[in-house]
C-alpha cells in the first residue's frame, strides 16, 4: 500500500526548447546527462507553459535557488522531456516523472482564501521514496493568488512557472535523499512562502502551508 509523505508540497547549450524536449548537446565532462526530467500533464495545460517553465527549472537548478541542504546535490544538467515525446532509443541513468494537476494559470482576479492540502508530493513504497512527483497547480493559484493581482499577465505566467520550478525541487531532494526531512530554511522547509516560490533565487524568506 502506497503511503504518502506529507510534503511541501519542483545543461548545457540548448540544442531545443520550444515546448517539447529540453537537451544538452553534451552533460558534464562531456557525457550526457544522468537524469532525464519527464513531465506529464491535464489536457487543459497550455503548450506555451513549456519553454518558460523548463527554462525556469533549469535556471533554478545552475543556481541552487533556494539553499539546498548541505551534502544534496541533484542533477544541474537534466534531460527535461514530455512525456508525448518519442523516448525510444533514448536512455538515462534516473527518471524521474512529473504529474502537473490542474490548469496551471495564473490570472489576476479576485482574493480568495486558499484552500487546504500540499503543493506537491511524492510517495513511499515499501520504505522507499518513488522517482514520481505530482504538482497540484489549483493549489499553487490559490497560495499565489494575493500577489497576482499586482501582476501583468506574462508576470503571472512567469510566477507560476518559477513556483513549479521550485516545488519540483523540493520533491526531488526527498527522492534523492530517500528522506522525509525537512530543514528550517530554504526550498526544503516543510512550508514555503510566496516568496520562497517566487521571490528571487538563494533568497529565504509570507507563508503557505505545503506538505
Amino acid at each position: 500500500m502506497a503511503a504518502l509523505l506529507l510534503l511541501v508540497s519542483l545543461w548545457l547549450p540548448l540544442t531545443e526548447i520550444c515546448g517539447a524536449a529540453v537537451l544538452p548537446s553534451s552533460g558534464v565532462n562531456g557525457q550526457p546527462p544522468a537524469t532525464a526530467l519527464v513531465f506529464y500533464a491535464e489536457p487543459q495545460v497550455s503548450d506555451s507553459l513549456w519553454p518558460l517553465l523548463f527554462q525556469t527549472l533549469l535556471e533554478d537548478l545552475a543556481t541552487d535557488a533556494g539553499e539546498l541542504p548541505e551534502g544534496v546535490v541533484l542533477d544541474k544538467q537534466p534531460a527535461i522531456l514530455r512525456g508525448s515525446d518519442d523516448l525510444r532509443g533514448i536512455s538515462f541513468q534516473h527518471i524521474v516523472s512529473v504529474k502537473l494537476l490542474g490548469r496551471c494559470e495564473l490570472v489576476p482576479q479576485a482574493q480568495r482564501s486558499p484552500a487546504s492540502g500540499p503543493l506537491g508530493w511524492v510517495l513511499r513504497v515499501s520504505g522507499k521514496v518513488q522517482p514520481y512527483i505530482y504538482i497540484d497547480c489549483n493549489r499553487l493559484t490559490q497560495v499565489l493568488q494575493p500577489a497576482a493581482a499586482r501582476m501583468s499577465k506574462q508576470r503571472c505566467q512567469s510566477a507560476m512557472t518559477q513556483a513549479i520550478s521550485r516545488v519540483l525541487i523540493h520533491e526531488w531532494v526527498h527522492i534523492a535523499t530517500q528522506s522525509s526531512t525537512h530543514s528550517s530554511r530554504g526550498l526544503t522547509q516543510p512550508n514555503l512562502s510566496i516568496d520562497n516560490l517566487i521571490g528571487p533565487a538563494n533568497r529565504n524568506p509570507l507563508s503557505a502551508s505545503t506538505r
